[in-house]
């Protein structure tokens, strides 16, 4: 990057006051970039892109900030992308059940503009009071609700960015039955804002449930609870279906499973739980507060003093790997916390930061064998140092497979030069 770099050029795009300095708090991953420049509309980020793509200067786009580590480091990071203006819901239509909004509008404003039509975007990410649209749908992450409802790959229909050079690029439409570009869309979610600044999308909504429900079941050990996980999930469709041990002695092994619907239908539903439990022999207490119960669970997997591994499995393997997880943490000297979806196959294994250095080798005993089974094992959420530490096992994300070559043919097209939040993806993207 120049020296010469003077503020001037951006101040022109957005005005003095929306250019700053970057701080130690602006790091992603302990890589510094220059300057975070705060766009207030579409037009302004696109002048911003122009100034960095004529200087040959790195993009990386941020919301709130929460969840930046996610992923590799940046291999440079010039300028951040600030959208924390751009946070208005554009364009609400309840009869049709879409809703167009800006990136940097967090999930809890779009839910409150949306309840008084008792509708939802059902997206409850870990941290979702310090989430954007834009994070949500450059990181693909989801929370309990993916059992029933999906993720926002899934509810997504349109989508607004803007290129490396400050080209704006539109794909989808504006109602549910236009699938005009959909793939477009997808192609954004989860790819870390590497191809792409993510200015706004449109989504289908849905109505809010009436009730939530949830019932807490105590078992002797992670397989147990798979096992009766399944047969909880054939009993009675879950709207949520959770397995948690927190790591707090004696290692208590739980399964919650919640219920969304009328109020007659969760009863129903969560008596049907019970009944499940009961012929098992397991003890079981009605939850109150599901829904913030749900939450709870969602943010038990981004503590900030954890280190997250994420396993893809199969919902029949689940019970099978926790055990494996389990051991080989412990075995090298780690005191794992375990929050899994069964219904969706993940698996989330966290341990305390201060006692991951053997974390290189856990990954090295462990990745292997999920991708043997066709999985996966990443490591979600790590410190800089140590993710450097896993560059002979893969790195964060491991064996990418033969997808690869498509997704650098993506960035290519997208991102010829390598300017947007460079390396964070799969496979160094």
């Amino acid at each position: 990057m120049s020296q010469s770099l003077r503020t001037s050029p951006f101040e022109e795009a957005v005005g003095a006051e929306y250019v700053a300095e970057a701080t130690a708090g602006d790091a992603i991953d302990g890589v510094a970039p220059r300057w975070v420049v705060e766009p207030g509309s579409v037009k302004e980020v696109v002048e911003v892109l122009k100034v960095a793509h004529q200087r040959d200067l790195t993009v990386i786009g941020r919301g709130l900030g929460r969840h930046l580590t996610l992923g590799n480091p940046p291999r440079r990071a010039d300028v951040i992308v600030s959208l924390g203006r751009m946070n208005r819901v554009l364009a609400y239509e309840p009869a049709d059940m879409t809703v167009r909004v800006q990136a940097g509008c967090s999930l809890v404003a779009l839910g409150s503009a949306l309840h008084e039509n008792d509708q939802w975007l059902p997206l409850d990410p870990p941290r979702a009071p310090r989430t954007t649209i834009g994070g949500v749908l450059a990181t693909n992450l989801a929370g309990p609700l993916r059992a029933s409802q999906g993720t926002a790959r899934d509810l997504l229909i349109g989508i607004r960015t803007v290129g490396p050079d400050g080209t704006v690029v539109s794909g989808g439409g504006k109602v549910v039955k236009n699938v005009a570009g959909y793939d477009l869309p997808k192609a954004h979610v989860g790819a870390l804002g590497t191809l792409g600044i993510i200015v706004d999308a449109t989504f289908k909504v849905r109505p809010r449930p009436q009730h939530e429900g949830a019932l807490e079941i105590s078992c002797s050990d992670g397989a147990y609870a798979a096992g009766l996980a399944l047969e909880l999930r054939d009993t009675c469709e879950p709207f949520w279906l959770q397995i948690a041990n927190d790591g707090a002695p004696p290692k208590p092994w739980r399964v919650i499973v919640g219920a969304g619907g009328r109020h007659e239908e969760v009863v129903a539903a969560v008596e049907s739980y019970r009944a499940t439990a009961e012929a098992r022999g397991a003890l079981s207490r009605t939850v109150p507060n599901a829904a913030e119960v749900r939450r709870d669970l969602a943010d038990a997997s981004a503590q900030l003093a954890h280190v997250v591994l994420k396993a893809a499995t199969l919902a029949t393997r689940v019970g099978a790997w926790l055990d494996v997880l389990e051991t080989a943490a412990v075995r090298v000297g780690a005191t794992p916390r375990f929050h899994a979806d069964l219904v969706c196959g993940v698996i989330r294994m966290s341990i305390d930061s201060g006692s991951a250095e053997n974390l290189g080798e856990l990954v090295a005993e462990l990745r292997p064998r999920f991708e043997d089974e066709g999985g996966s094992l990443i490591v979600e959420r790590a410190t800089s140092t140590q993710k450097e530490g896993l560059s002979e096992v893969g790195g964060v994300w491991g064996d990418p497979g033969p997808g690869l070559s498509l997704m650098r043919g993506l960035k290519e097209a997208f991102d010829p030069a390598g300017r947007l939040a460079p390396g964070r993806y799969v496979g160094g993207l």
